[in-house]
């Protein structure tokens, strides 16, 4: 989700140094925890937040010196020539709010951009890491701390700082299409991987290395009347939940990470349990984040209110069941107009992180 530092793009510093020592108690969260004794060589989370909860591991450092990606662990969680590890956010609503990025072991730091745009969705017409800090440790390493928000950067150019010092928030800014950090482990100018694993050469770099953070998970999901689009979605639109029978139609959205290749099937329920219709998607592999999107059409399809449901299942399992409740026209409660203008049919679409936007037809 980014490219190779770009040296063009050193300068602009950010005076926003009141986030403040307040925010570096729970910045030692380590990969696991901050409790215990620790080598003071080693790395700690350069992030705020749970893994798989708060935050989401992505692409990790690729290994495969071809035109594959392979990561430490042998797996397909990378791209090609990717050169650190992306920890994700949902979306940029949980941007907004200031999610901290934080040093991962003392230094000095030796380079800061800021001031660049820091919503972006797609690698096109954007290169580096936009705003971004860089810190200098013993033993000729350095960490790079990527795709920062703008205004944000806390740290001066030639500062020292402690590990879990509070450097900036996580933004989407240079070569990036998703809310996140990319932290990146340098050694004589080269990139190195600080997780141990089957595929990686180097032994761990953490104090207490995280367990390779691949399991699927349903991340959010969502009913709205706004169009179905990457750049829609990624906003985290507002969550509907009532609708009157001459609705023209709504859509339902499920964000996964870490999905495996698998069927992916959509099942509308009537009031009582009957099924009314159903869609499928066979999708591949997504090592990160990934969305689907439902047209679901209400006016002369769906005629009777009540309480309805979207049960999806991923292969036999139910992964996600969302409620919503259809009104008569014009009852009190619910919306007096349809929802979307024009009329679709019951489909289903997948999109993953742009470029190569939808993955699916």
């Amino acid at each position: 989700m980014h490219s190779r530092l770009d040296p063009t793009s050193k300068g602009t510093m950010s005076a926003a140094r009141s986030l403040g020592a307040a925010l570096t108690l729970a910045a030692l969260a380590g990969c696991r925890d901050s409790t215990g004794p620790r080598d003071e060589s080693s790395f700690t989370a350069p992030i705020v937040g749970v893994p798989m909860d708060d935050v989401f591991y992505g692409a990790y450092l690729d290994h495969d010196p071809g035109t594959g990606a392979r990561d430490h662990a042998c797996g397909l969680k990378s791209y090609n020539g990717h050169g650190g590890v992306d920890i994700l956010l949902r979306n940029f609503q949980v941007q907004d709010k200031g999610v901290p990025v934080i040093a991962a072991a003392d230094g000095t730091v030796t380079w800061v951009s800021d001031g660049l745009p820091d919503r972006n969705i797609t690698w096109e017409g954007t290169s580096g890491f936009g705003n971004a800090v860089e810190i200098t440790h013993p033993g000729g390493l350095s960490t790079i701390y990527g795709h920062l928000r703008r205004g944000s950067v806390a740290v001066s150019n030639g500062e020292s700082v402690r590990r879990g010092a509070v450097l900036g928030l996580v933004g989407s800014s240079g070569r990036s299409n998703w809310p996140h950090l990319h932290f990146e482990v340098r050694k004589g100018g080269a990139s190195i991987d600080p997780f141990a694993g089957d595929c990686s050469p180097s032994q761990s770099l953490w104090a207490d290395q995280l367990p390779y953070q691949n399991a699927f998970e349903v991340t959010d999901a969502g009913i709205t009347d706004q169009p179905g689009a990457f750049a829609v979605l990624i906003e985290r639109p507002p969550t509907l939940s009532t609708f009157p029978l001459n609705a023209t139609g709504f859509r339902f959205w499920l964000q996964v990470a870490n999905q495996p290749a698998a069927q992916t099937r959509f099942e509308l329920r009537a009031p009582g349990g009957a099924l009314r219709n159903a869609g499928q998607v066979q999708a591949g592999a997504s090592f990160s984040m990934r969305y689907f999107v439902l047209d679901v059409p209400v006016s002369g399809e769906l005629i009777e209110a009540g309480a309805w449901q979207i049960r999806t299942y991923q292969g036999d399992k139910l992964i996600h069941t969302q409620p919503f409740t259809l009104l008569p026209a014009g009852a009190a409660g619910g919306p007096a107009t349809p929802s979307l203008r024009g009329t679709f049919p019951f489909a289903v679409r997948v999109f993953d992180q742009p470029p190569g936007a939808e993955a699916h037809p």
